[in-house]
């Protein structure tokens, strides 16, 4: 069982009649060593998933699982109608959707569903990440203006995965294209894994969820993803369409018109 497992499982043992509970108490319900527990648990409050009572020196959720809690429910409304939308999404492809909202610079994957191709990256929902660094993270900044992302981002973007290094400008610039197009791409977490995201608002100021399609890149060869961008941006049309997100409206308006422009000239 790997550390976030075992996390995630001593989570599972506090509810509303058990809101605090010592390690012993913990160690006998999951079966695992007490030192074993203890030291997850001291792991645990380290990052705020959990607080100790000085005192009693029993454990009780901490603060970060409630701030994640008021970011999902949020989202909830927004998030579900894209989780909806986009299971059709992953059965015409068969590769992985991860949903996920901005927290700072950062991105917080919310849901994930997975596709029936056996190759994928697997990123389980809570894991944060470098928005700058993914798919849909990209989009999600693309939707901010410039002046609040000067604000935002540092004055140089470091990508250790990738080990490059970005000023904010140019990292700018950079969104400026995601924004007119709608979309971006990333290489993901694991060496040979791409992903196509975007981001979808709402007419009632909810923030707005981003998504991505995460595919092997040996799976679908260059000349094949522009259709996986295609999917995607269809995917997030229809949601838009539902959740009247100003920002797709617009775009959408521009689409229609260049559409019956073209069809203007064929006709005469």
């Amino acid at each position: 069982m790997s550390s976030l497992d075992s996390a995630a499982s001593i989570l599972t043992c506090f509810s509303a009649e058990t809101p605090e509970l010592a390690v012993s108490a913990v160690s006998k319900q999951l079966g695992m060593p007490k030192s074993t527990v203890s030291r997850l648990m001291r792991a645990m409050v380290e990052h705020g998933f959990l607080e100790q009572d000085p005192d009693t020196q029993r454990f009780r959720v901490g603060v970060q699982l409630f701030q994640l809690g008021q970011l999902y429910h949020a989202h909830a409304n927004l998030l579900d109608l894209v989780d909806a939308e986009t299971v059709a999404l992953v059965e015409e492809t068969g590769f992985t959707v991860y949903l996920g909202v901005l927290r700072g610079t950062d991105i917080v994957i919310l849901r994930r569903r997975h596709g029936g191709y056996p190759v994928r990256m697997v990123l389980e929902p809570g894991i944060q990440m470098p928005a700058a660094d993914t798919a849909f993270g990209k989009a999600l900044l693309a939707r901010i203006d410039d002046a609040d992302l000067r604000k935002l981002l540092p004055p140089t973007l470091v990508n250790e995965r990738m080990e490059t290094r970005r000023s904010r400008e140019d990292y700018i610039k950079e969104l400026a294209v995601v924004r007119k197009q709608g979309w971006a791409r990333a290489q993901e977490t694991l060496p040979g894994i791409m992903a196509v995201g975007t981001a979808v608002g709402s007419a009632n100021d909810q923030p707005a969820v981003g998504f991505a399609l995460s595919f092997p890149t040996n799976a679908v060869p260059k000349d094949e993803q522009k259709a996986m961008i295609d999917r995607v941006l269809a995917c997030a049309e229809r949601i838009a369409a539902k959740s009247g997100d100003p920002l797709y409206a617009s775009r959408l308006a521009v689409k229609t018109k260049s559409n019956t422009s073209a069809t203007q000239i064929v006709t005469r």
